[in-house]
């Protein structure tokens, strides 16, 4: 199932808590090839060797705060009614004119204190069951959620916690709902 992309100004709440992340997907560890004979950690997803001749290709390193926060963040359970009460969240923040920070290149936890320092924004988060831990932590599942449902993510991140791909499959009409309220009307 495929479902709308996040663009422009619908994924400024989602980006805030994700873009750290994907900032540093493309350099997520995957197998490469440094010439000569490929070894065990050297072969290709399908199982298979390199191909001789193939150009080297090295990967960055990526940080263990990175790799812990995408980690994190693929397997975080959202709840049952996260979508409906995000959506609420968003239309609500949106009406008050509560923008979040932004927070490229800055570590889960420190977004998530960067977001409880918004002045306004807690007390919207928790009369919608959230705190900004849980919020910040829904909308980045979420969004590496639907960006893993569109192939969107880079070879080597870590798959999407299989309860919340359940629940994209099982209520892909809260999906839209979402992305509507963040101002990406599904197309």
């Amino acid at each position: 199932m495929t479902f709308p992309r996040m663009t422009g100004l619908s994924a400024l709440l989602v980006s805030a808590a994700m873009l750290p992340l994907v900032a540093h997907a493309q350099s997520y560890p995957s197998p490469a090839y440094q010439g000569g004979v490929p070894s065990q950690s050297q072969t290709q997803i399908d199982g298979s060797a390199p191909v001789q001749g193939a150009p080297a290709q090295q990967a960055p390193q990526v940080s263990p705060q990175v790799r812990a926060d995408t980690e994190r963040a693929m397997h975080y359970p959202l709840p049952p009614d996260f979508m409906t009460r995000a959506a609420a969240t968003i239309a609500e923040l949106q009406a008050r004119n509560i923008q979040p920070p932004n927070s490229h290149g800055t570590s889960l936890g420190d977004t998530i204190r960067q977001i409880s320092q918004v002045p306004g924004l807690a007390p919207v988060l928790q009369s919608h069951g959230f705190t900004p831990e849980t919020f910040v932590m829904g909308m980045t599942a979420f969004g590496m959620t639907l960006a893993a449902s569109n192939g969107q993510l880079p070879n080597g991140m870590p798959t999407p916690n299989p309860a919340n791909v359940a629940l994209f499959k099982a209520q892909p009409g809260q999906v839209s709902a979402l992305m509507q309220a963040m101002g990406n009307p599904p197309h």
